[in-house]
């Protein structure tokens, strides 16, 4: 919807058309916008596994279930497919994990994994066919899950209550307005919010805030939040701990905001950015974090009540485990030397924990390792990995690695610039209008 972001030194165009051509299956058409922020990079962190990581990229699901130690991936055609024979030329939106580890994925369809990545069924009810424009796994209770679909007339909200298997009928909300954002609290059950933007003329409109405290049943009247004509909102977070706190992502123009409201209600403004922010993270201290690719990173502590700038990796995504303190970091591989870097200095400083290099292959499920070893060829071409012969022998997503560090990586150069035309492709099959 409006969340496309630039890459710094974009490659040549006749280089970017060899990588697409190299991976992008044939009549791929563009993926939907949908969530805070796009899922060319987004992590995952389960509460329910300790030790894994589910790093969603634009390739596919990148798993690692010790503690990022070694890491092997899902190709996207196989997650997109519903594990058919025949694989999928669709791109994946949108990844959410469910509070027992389930993965939803949404792209042409809706599916589902409950195994970590060895099996993608489809889910059924009234999203099957539907146009799903945002998904929300709810955070303590496994068997509710939201979801956003398009209709004829507007936009509905529809849940589920077996975990993302299938959505029922009738909707918990229609309208006529276009729906942008749906979460669920984890402090107080029952609460959910949506955002919207209500068309208030031929060319104007105006972002609006809803809330729900029972499950869906009913709704508040919308709130109008504050911002110029044709601010467009969406959901960043609801506070683990109040569930009257919610922070929204406010776009207008070349602007980017924060908002947040404490009643559910009224909203204020906290931050304002030139440039698109593409990560934002509510930390267990209370701490909020707001990162831009370009290399910022928004810091406001509990208790305070503005943000201080500070230099950052170019952050793709922000994340925690639930009950600890260490913040994960989806960076550049070229300029920052990882996709994924950790933080336990409150993100003054960020270590490397995985470069895409460093994948070791397709999940070792039979299934996996069946739909995507073609895929597997083209990704090892365009990161320079080498072949398994020269890595060590094939280690499952949570075994100890037996590969020496370097073994199996392309140079930071290599890595980098392989990278760069991959996400430049990235972007061309995924622009956000």
């Amino acid at each position: 919807m409006f969340r496309e972001r630039a890459r710094p030194f974009p490659p040549s165009p006749g280089v970017a058309i060899a990588i697409a051509a190299a991976i992008a299956l044939p009549g791929a058409s563009p993926a939907r916008a949908n969530g805070a922020f796009p899922d060319e990079l987004s992590i995952h962190l389960p509460a329910s596994a300790p030790h894994r990581l589910l790093l969603g990229s634009n390739f596919g699901l990148v798993v690692s279930e010790d503690d990022g130690a070694t890491w092997r991936y899902v190709c996207e055609p196989y997650v997109t497919t519903g594990s058919t024979a025949s694989l999928s030329s669709a791109n994946v939106s949108y990844y959410q994990v469910t509070a027992d580890g389930a993965v939803l994925a949404d792209s042409v369809n809706l599916t589902r994994s409950d195994d970590v990545g060895c099996t993608w069924p489809t889910s059924g009810g009234s999203v099957t066919g539907a146009v799903v424009s945002d998904i929300f796994a709810d955070p303590v209770d496994p068997t509710f899950a939201l979801a956003i679909i398009a209709t004829i007339d507007g936009t509905n909200t529809v849940a589920s209550h077996d975990g993302g298997k299938t959505f029922g009928t009738p909707p918990l909300y229609a309208t006529v307005d276009l729906l942008t954002g749906i979460e669920s609290s984890r402090s107080t059950p029952g609460v959910i919010y949506a955002t919207a933007i209500h068309k208030t003329g031929s060319t104007t409109s105006t972002a609006v805030l809803l809330r729900s405290a029972d499950s869906g049943v009913h709704w508040s009247a919308p709130a109008t939040i504050p911002g110029p004509n044709g601010t467009q909102p969406s959901i960043l977070a609801v506070d683990p701990i109040d569930a009257n706190t919610v922070y929204l992502r406010l776009v207008s123009g070349t602007n980017d905001s924060i908002g947040i409201t404490t009643d559910g209600q009224n909203v204020q403004t906290a931050l304002t950015v030139s440039g698109a922010l593409t990560s934002f993270l509510r930390a267990s201290d209370g701490t909020l974090y707001a990162g831009q690719i370009g290399g910022s990173l928004y810091v406001r502590p509990l208790g305070a009540t503005t943000f201080s700038k500070q230099a950052a990796p170019h952050l793709r995504c922000l994340g925690q485990r639930p009950g600890t303190t260490r913040i994960y970091a989806c960076g550049d591989s070229f300029l920052d030397n990882f996709s994924v870097g950790t933080s336990d200095d409150g993100g003054k400083t960020f270590q490397p924990l995985m470069r895409f290099s460093q994948i070791l292959g397709p999940l070792t499920c039979a299934s996996v390792q069946t739909a995507c070893s073609a895929h597997w060829q083209r990704i090892q071409q365009v990161l320079n990995i080498a072949p398994a012969s020269d890595a060590g022998p094939p280690v499952d997503a949570g075994a100890p690695s037996t590969a020496k560090d370097g073994s199996h990586c392309g140079s930071v150069g290599s890595d980098g610039w392989a990278l760069l035309t991959l996400f430049a492709f990235s972007l061309g099959r995924r622009s956000r209008s």
